[in-house]
């Protein structure tokens, strides 16, 4: 078995995508240094003053003393700038020149207060009473009416004029005269490369090293057979979406753990997630945030932003055989923990979408190609429409996301020397190539630092050999083709809901009860001077009151409006814990759009849901009225407001 330090410092072992891809392409070095100070032609024949702070492989990126900067690609750097060989000497004229400025202006406010017989607060020596000053003015002065025009011109116009000039200039003086740390602050940003390649190695080394996962066992059995490979599954799943626990509340959180390792661990469903003798797949508890109730609690409020961070957590599930091993990891992953066959292939031409120097997205340029097209297209359409219909706002054109002067297609940069952001998109491109690796990091700790995975032979993921050798990706998450439309909830239910009568099973009415409760409660605590919380629910269950219940029979349906009334009973407030006393009779009228005929649902017809992956980022908001339906249909729920939640 090699040392950690062997593993940690080989930057290509255990990669799940090739380096050399990503480092495929020659750098060239020019003479030019950090530091130095150039004028850079710009349009119009104008020129701007600024340092080199950052030399790329194929351009050099100029900032001025106001912190703007401007990339100058190597071809055009000898057209466009020339060197400025006494920089100290500019920067030097231009403070003096601001400085000179600002005694100026403050010149000529002296002289207009002085003459109007005001004191500025310049002079502490001056002790003469202001009051006795005026009076002196007021004295000499042959047009007091003249003379109060002059106060009243110099208090709206002139002193403020002038205070906004000096306000500028002394703007323009500490601008310059911090110009001279330009280089120093580049230099020290340069730096800050070697710092995060010590970060980079310390995770790596962490990883390996097992310093960030606890592995925990969730069942015991017997294990693969030695000459099994871990099949490593490519999409990342979320908890809440595979077992739909608690889903009738929002679906489970964190604290949901152990019972979802016992569900995971039954086989069924362990040879539907982790299908291999061995495998592994990364879980994340949820993919949406749960609403959470924070009952007015300053306390509970906080205890909620903790437990949405924890519902974040990443776990690793490993399949040995029987053996079921749950271990928490700190690297988050996308969507996917490692890429799809073509992403990294740099083999054909490559486009980069770009804002500044962030990397928005990268794709062939058959791809882009494509999109303009597309986006073209809609351009003239949306230039057509306009025309046709001059009197019509923008907003009411079909295609008015091409609108305002193109749309916002982005800006869009090639992947070769040519482009002054190559670097950028390089480097972009070898951190996904990083991230992608660390999970061969986890998985040859693994083998290495656990019994997870024993019995085995030796490992070597950082040899291809060693690598197809024990390992096999599972491409599950970009191998996915799906066919036709993605399937339409809202569709599916009004085609459900069209078949509503007297006496049709439905959902949604519990939800649409709370919420008018909620105004109510809402009203009646802002009514009450008592009331000291802020905390005003969006649902709310009266004391004693079941409601209509969450699977319930329509009593009356009012086809011409569309509305659902639904009755039920309960007991009177002082007899609640009484056997005593008549109950109250209640109902509430139900819109049909908030309702799902649950009659109508055919058992199964949740699959189709959650099945395509297409839908499936949004099937939790479904899942409750569907899996209610399906447990209906199976026998498994009652229908009545004394269904218990």
């Amino acid at each position: 078995m090699c040392g950690v330090d062997d593993k940690a410092d080989k930057e290509a072992k255990g990669d799940l995508v090739p380096r050399k891809i990503a480092e495929s392409i020659p750098d060239e070095g020019k003479p030019i240094a950090i530091g130095e100070w150039y004028w850079v032609k710009e349009a119009k024949k104008s020129e701007f003053f600024g340092c080199v702070v950052l030399v790329g492989s194929n351009f050099v990126e100029i900032e001025n003393a106001y912190g703007s900067s401007s990339r100058v690609h190597f071809d055009e750097f000898d057209k466009t700038c020339r060197r400025e060989l006494d920089p100290e000497k500019v920067i030097r004229g231009r403070v003096e020149h601001y400085r000179g400025v600002v005694q100026e202006k403050l010149g000529e406010i002296q002289k207009i207060t002085a003459r109007l017989g005001l004191t500025p607060q310049l002079n502490i020596e001056q002790h003469q009473p202001e009051s006795s000053k005026a009076l002196s003015v007021l004295a000499e002065t042959d047009n007091v009416k003249q003379y109060e025009k002059a106060l009243i011109k110099a208090q709206k116009e002139d002193l403020p004029k002038l205070f906004k000039e000096v306000e500028e200039a002394h703007k323009q003086l500490a601008t310059w005269m911090q110009a001279q740390a330009i280089p120093m602050k580049a230099m020290a940003e340069g730096m800050q490369g070697c710092i995060g390649q010590i970060e980079d190695r310390v995770f790596n080394v962490s990883l390996y090293a097992g310093l960030t996962e606890q592995v925990a066992e969730i069942a015991k059995g017997a294990p693969a057979a030695v000459s099994d490979r871990l099949h490593i599954l490519q999409r990342l799943l979320y908890m809440d979406e595979e077992c739909l626990a608690n889903y009738r509340h929002g679906g489970m959180d964190f604290k949901g753990i152990e019972k979802f390792d016992a569900w995971l661990a039954k086989p069924e469903n362990r040879d539907r997630v982790l299908p291999f003798p061995r495998s592994l797949v990364a879980f994340r508890v949820r993919r949406a945030e749960k609403e959470r109730d924070w009952g007015g609690s300053l306390q509970q409020a906080f205890i909620n932003v903790e437990m949405a961070e924890l519902d974040k957590a990443t776990f690793l599930y490993v399949r040995n055989g029987e053996r079921l091993y749950r271990m928490n990891c700190d690297l988050q992953f996308g969507e996917l923990i490692f890429p799809g066959r073509h992403e990294m292939d740099l083999s054909e031409p490559m486009m980069a979408k770009t804002f500044v120097s962030n990397i928005e997205e990268i794709i062939p340029k058959r791809e882009y190609d494509e999109r303009l097209k597309e986006h073209e297209e809609g351009v003239r359409k949306y230039e057509e429409w306009g025309k046709a219909h001059p009197k019509k706002s923008w907003i009411e054109n079909p295609h008015h996301e091409h609108g305002w002067g193109g749309g916002h297609f982005g800006k869009w940069q090639p992947f070769n020397k040519s482009s002054v952001y190559y670097d950028d998109i390089k480097g972009e491109i070898e951190n996904r190539v990083k991230y992608y690796n660390r999970i061969a990091l986890i998985v040859q700790g693994l083998y290495d630092r656990s019994e997870v995975l024993h019995p085995h032979p030796p490992i070597r993921l950082w040899t291809p050999e060693g690598f197809a050798a024990a390992v096999e990706l599972v491409f599950d998450g970009s191998n996915i083709l799906s066919y036709g439309e993605a399937p339409n909830f809202e569709a599916y239910r009004e085609a459900c809901n069209a078949s509503l009568a007297e006496g049709s099973i439905t959902i949604g009415q519990d939800d649409f009860w709370q919420e008018k409760e909620a105004e109510k409660e809402c009203k009646r605590r802002d009514n009450d001077w008592r009331v000291k919380s802020d905390h005003r629910p969006e649902r709310f269950r009266p004391y004693g009151n079941p409601g209509p219940g969450y699977l319930a029979r329509v009593e009356r349906w009012i086809d011409t409006s569309r509305k659902a009334i639904f009755r039920w009973t309960r007991k009177r407030v002082r007899e609640v814990y009484s056997e005593f006393g008549d109950p109250i009779p209640l109902s509430i009228g139900v819109p049909g759009s908030r309702l799902f005929n649950a009659s109508a649902y055919k058992p199964g017809d949740f699959k189709r849901f959650f099945a395509d992956p297409r839908t499936r980022a949004q099937y939790l908001k479904w899942a409750p009225a569907l899996i209610a339906a399906e447990e209906y249909h199976a026998g498994n729920m009652k229908v009545g407001p004394k269904q218990e939640d």
